[in-house]
């Protein structure tokens, strides 16, 4: 597995990883040798890219509506919409469903388009971005609700 993987799959930041290469090398060395799709199966963990059974009651509320029964939605549409939620308890809930790095980086990944595009598009009406993506508000909060789970 690459650096990236692993960081992904243990919800591990990169800086620990460096730490690890560096200090604790048999550790970091086994990590390596082993196959990411094998490990992925075996941690029962997820991509963004992956569909999976996503189930509405563990939320807030049910933000596909069109149904309120278990049905299958990618892993990016969970995260984006419910980060668009700003509810801080289904964040929280991504957090621990998905990991917290999977989280930050659909939240820096969607923030980033809406920035490159410089506008928000809301029923109509273009609302225009100045700055950056990192300095709006809205973000701040949401990437300080991912940091606080």
């Amino acid at each position: 597995m690459t650096q990236q993987q692993i960081s992904k799959l243990l919800d591990v930041p990169d800086r620990t990883l460096r730490d690890w290469k560096k200090n604790r090398q048999r550790l970091y060395t086994l990590l390596e040798s082993l196959e990411y799709d094998e490990v992925k199966e075996k941690v029962n963990a997820v991509d963004v890219d992956d569909v999976v059974i996503f189930n509405p009651s563990i939320y807030s509320h049910n933000l596909f509506w069109q149904t309120n029964e278990q049905s299958e939605q990618n892993v990016y549409a969970i995260i984006s919409n419910y980060l668009s939620s700003m509810n801080e308890n289904d964040i929280q809930k991504l957090c621990e469903q998905f990991g917290k790095n999977m989280v930050k980086s659909v939240l820096v990944d969607k923030y980033k388009k809406m920035y490159s595009q410089g506008y928000i598009s809301t029923s109509g009406m273009d609302i225009p971005l100045n700055g950056t993506y990192n300095q709006n508000e809205m973000y701040k909060r949401l990437n300080g609700v991912i940091n606080d789970y």
